[in-house]
């Protein structure tokens, strides 16, 4: 069997929601697939520390993170760019002069901070935890990783978000993180001297409409997003129907 290098977007596709638990169906999946001597890696929006922690317990050592931002290769963080850290900044003065609360994720933590206590009851629940600090000077930030941003879709067509790549995964907060994971993919596809053709992705949300229409197989969970199902070259059932092994199946990879 010709070896293939899979890349498994995590929230959606290879776990149920935000849960960070694979159903066992895809556990089965993925230890079969190493077994048959295929690549297995994650492609993920999460910051590396975050997809690490869900790496370490079903045994991925190949990451690419950060919405394409990061690369892990046999455990090792190898690449780690920030978010272009002045339009970051500029972005926060904005928020401030209009009193909207946000907060940032300024290190390779599971943990972001903000001056303002008005963004604690909106803090995404099982996230991150939060650290209020009101002498906290954004100004001097050297790096940045995320950025959120307390607002209603309706509300955010009154933020400029300067051009920041944005993402959302709830109904109250914004993300500003990278939607670049065709590049971390990339990145790591040429330091193994992969082919495109033996290359294939999964995913189910918005950020992951980047990885398809590169050249790679792409599949899509039956659970995805009505643009990614568009753009697929196969739709599977969904995340907890079994999707991960239908589509492996499907394609004889195991």
């Amino acid at each position: 069997m010709r070896k293939k290098y899979f890349f498994f977007d995590i929230d959606g596709t290879l776990a149920s929601g935000l849960t960070m638990q694979m159903p066992a169906s895809a556990v089965r999946c993925v230890e079969q697939l190493r077994a048959n001597g295929h690549f297995v890696a994650l492609a993920t929006g999460r910051l590396q520390a975050s997809a690490a922690a869900f790496a370490a317990r079903y045994g991925f050592d190949q990451i690419v993170g950060d919405g394409g931002y990061s690369l892990t290769i046999d455990g090792a963080v190898v690449e780690m760019r920030s978010l272009p850290v002045e339009p970051c900044i500029r972005l926060i003065d904005r928020l401030c002069a209009q009193h909207i609360p946000w907060a940032v994720t300024v290190a390779n933590e599971r943990v972001c901070v903000t001056q303002d206590e008005r963004y604690l009851p909106y803090a995404p629940p099982d996230y991150f935890s939060v650290s209020l600090d009101p002498s906290f000077d954004y100004r001097r930030m050297t790096q940045v990783y995320k950025v959120y941003i307390v607002c209603t879709p309706a509300q955010q067509a009154d933020i400029d978000c300067g051009g920041l790549p944005t993402v959302r995964y709830n109904d109250k907060v914004l993300f500003i993180e990278p939607t670049s994971k065709q590049y971390g993919i990339r990145r790591m596809l040429d330091r193994l001297g992969a082919a495109d053709e033996d290359t294939v992705v999964f995913g189910d949300g918005t950020n992951d409409l980047c990885m398809f229409g590169q050249g790679w197989l792409s599949i899509a969970m039956g659970n995805a997003c009505e643009a990614l199902k568009k753009r697929a070259d196969y739709i599977t059932t969904g995340v907890d129907d079994n999707g991960i092994q239908n589509a492996c199946r499907h394609f004889g990879w195991i």
